[in-house]
């Protein structure tokens, strides 16, 4: 909804004259009411006389709504005004915006809305990415057992990316004999000889066995899926896109504590919510609204890992991790990483029967997993961003639905 956009219009019942208030002013004429009026208050943010007498009726009714159910401190309101809040450094979008128009001494921090008006926020897509990820971050820290049900539902994919696929491209690998020069095996006369391959052919088997893009498309819907349905991280999203909490964290001010949606035309009948019960504290108007909004987010499609000189990849990341979280394998990187280790290892063995190679083959396939459940684990432990940059889902675009009233579509 709009910080009041256009004009607030004072209209007397059975009366055909209208006053009218530019929106800044009017937020200004909300806090000189609320302050005692014209003569008591302490500044008059620069506002005519004339202006805010236009404007008193109106103000003076919301500025008692306020009062009544805020519990804000008498005298205590300060305009925010024009300037922009301070933005945490992780924010990606640069929106300085404040969620806040009016706030108290005491630590009543208001976000004031037109009935009946609504617009998107500038720098939309940024805003909705980041506040995807503030989501995540809030939900790592106050449900982390939600990361638990993350890897529950991505087991069964791993499962399928690392065994039954493998062991039927491999077998069939072997079976065509496109396996690296060197390897020996027992013919059925028992007369050893080199198994002659084509190299491009054993390099197409190898790009086959693990089908890195196929992989990221079987993953990218079980991210994208548990996002989507999971209430927690909807609630958190509802609250950071409400409230600025961690948008705005190292600006006391900014981020909005509470919402008052008003009457523009009798300043009657406005609706007052509370937003926050404190940092990362969802009210309950936040519960009950999260309920009605849906989230929809759109992966972008993997294109490969950016690999550093050390073997490990620094990607992904759309929120800004510093370097030391983000430098760690992908599952790419580690799953090439333990194909070569393995068919390294075939070249050391002399002599294999075909039993032999497949006994290994299953060997290594059951390490493999058991392995990359261990390093998921791992990972987990830093959150679900180096989760997601693990596997390399990153997120293009976020929309939502039920979230107008604070700036988005």
């Amino acid at each position: 909804m709009k910080r009041f956009q256009e004009y607030v219009t004072e209209q007397k019942r059975g009366g055909a004259k209208k006053n009218k208030v530019s929106a800044t002013d009017m937020e200004a004429v909300i806090v000189v009411a609320f302050n005692g009026g014209w003569d008591k208050a302490k500044d008059t943010y620069g506002l005519k006389q004339t202006v805010y007498e236009s404007g008193e009726k109106i103000a003076q009714t919301i500025a008692d709504d306020i009062r009544k159910t805020t519990k804000a401190s008498p005298n205590s309101l300060i305009h925010f005004g024009s300037g922009a809040g301070q933005l945490n450094p992780k924010w990606l979008g640069s929106n300085g915006t404040p969620k806040t128009d009016l706030y108290s001494t005491d630590g009543i921090n208001i976000s004031l809305k037109q009935k009946g008006g609504s617009q998107v926020m500038s720098g939309y897509k940024e805003e909705t990415i980041s506040t995807f990820y503030a989501a995540m971050d809030s939900m790592g820290d106050k449900a982390p057992k939600e990361i638990d049900k993350l890897i529950k539902q991505l087991d069964p994919v791993l499962r399928k990316i690392t065994v039954p696929g493998n062991v039927n491209t491999i077998i069939n690998s072997i079976k065509g004999k496109s396996i690296p020069k060197g390897i020996k095996a027992k013919q059925a006369s028992g007369k050893v000889m080199d198994i002659k391959f084509d190299k491009r052919e054993y390099a197409a088997k190898q790009a086959e066995i693990v089908d890195w893009k196929a992989a990221m498309k079987e993953l990218n819907p079980v991210f994208r899926e548990f996002f989507e349905a999971n209430t927690e991280f909807r609630r958190y999203f509802v609250y950071e896109a409400a409230t600025g909490d961690f948008k705005f964290a190292p600006d006391k001010h900014a981020n909005s504590n509470w919402m008052v949606e008003f009457d523009p035309e009798f300043g009657s009948k406005n609706n007052i919510v509370q937003l926050s019960l404190g940092h990362n504290q969802p009210a309950p108007f936040i519960d009950k609204l999260a309920k009605k909004v849906t989230v929809r987010i759109s992966p972008k499609t993997p294109t490969g890992s950016k690999v550093t000189s050390q073997g490990t990849a620094s990607t992904v990341g759309s929120f800004r991790l510093t370097v030391a979280e983000n430098s760690f394998d992908t599952f790419e990187t580690m799953m090439l990483r333990e194909q070569t280790k393995f068919t390294e290892s075939l070249l050391t063995e002399g002599v294999l029967t075909e039993a032999g190679l497949f006994s290994k083959l299953k060997t290594w396939l059951s390490k493999l997993y058991y392995k990359v459940i261990k390093k998921i684990k791992q990972i987990a432990k830093l959150g679900y961003e180096a989760l997601m940059s693990f596997f390399q889902f990153e997120v293009s675009k976020v929309e939502t639905s039920g979230l107008q009233q604070f700036g988005f579509k």
